[in-house]
């Protein structure tokens, strides 16, 4: 009996420390919960800054990438466009030169034209046709073709252009390796290519890596 009464006394003890003990357990929880969410959500929009930031540098690159395809397609095109202008035109100068011969006497036509369209045309070509600097092959080697890597894989290089490094006397990496400041500038002039453009595609910085490999 007098058992009965002390358990009934301490009851309400008992009651209230598992209640405190429940609250105890039940603010660890939920602060861990809490503390537990913030950290995934730190990470989920740190991850979400990484993957912007990299879609960002893709868009950039394909941009780049456009850009250099369309003055590479330029590139190409150009000196094929200025020799059929050159052709045309002295096609023109030239049929220009022979109706006017045939306006004149035929003993005058006889005696003079060939002497007259000689003169044009040599006149023609002199008008299209200026001194063209040397390379220096001191500088950066003589090659063959023996000696010929494939220079397409050089950013900014296509057929055309590698046929007409070829013909200048460019054939592999170590020469365009090699290249001085001053030999670009010469070999920019003597294949008709952009200003600038063999520096921004950093031909000296691909060919010293394709020539490791």
């Amino acid at each position: 009996m007098i058992q009965s009464l002390e358990i009934t006394n301490l009851l309400p003890q008992y009651i209230g420390i598992f209640i405190l003990m429940l609250s105890t357990f039940l603010i660890g929880y939920f602060s861990s919960l809490w503390l537990q969410q913030s950290k995934y959500n730190a990470i989920i929009k740190e991850l979400k800054k990484k993957i912007n930031s990299l879609k960002e540098q893709h868009n950039a690159s394909l941009r780049d990438k456009k850009v250099n395809d369309i003055e590479t397609f330029f590139t190409e095109i150009k000196p094929k466009i200025i020799e059929v202008v050159k052709e045309t035109q002295e096609k023109l100068a030239e049929e220009t030169v022979l109706k006017s011969s045939e306006n004149n006497a035929q003993e005058t036509l006889e005696t003079q034209r060939p002497k007259t369209v000689a003169e044009k045309t040599r006149t023609s070509y002199i008008t299209y046709t200026k001194t063209k600097p040397q390379l220096n092959f001191d500088n950066f080697g003589i090659a063959d073709s023996n000696s010929k890597d494939d220079l397409t894989k050089i950013n900014g290089i296509g057929p055309y252009i590698e046929e007409k490094l070829n013909e200048i006397g460019i054939f592999n990496y170590d020469q365009i390796s090699k290249f001085t400041f001053e030999d670009i500038r010469i070999i920019t002039e003597l294949i008709d290519f952009f200003p600038g453009r063999i520096e921004r595609d950093d031909w000296v910085g691909q060919a010293n890596s394709h020539k490791v490999h």
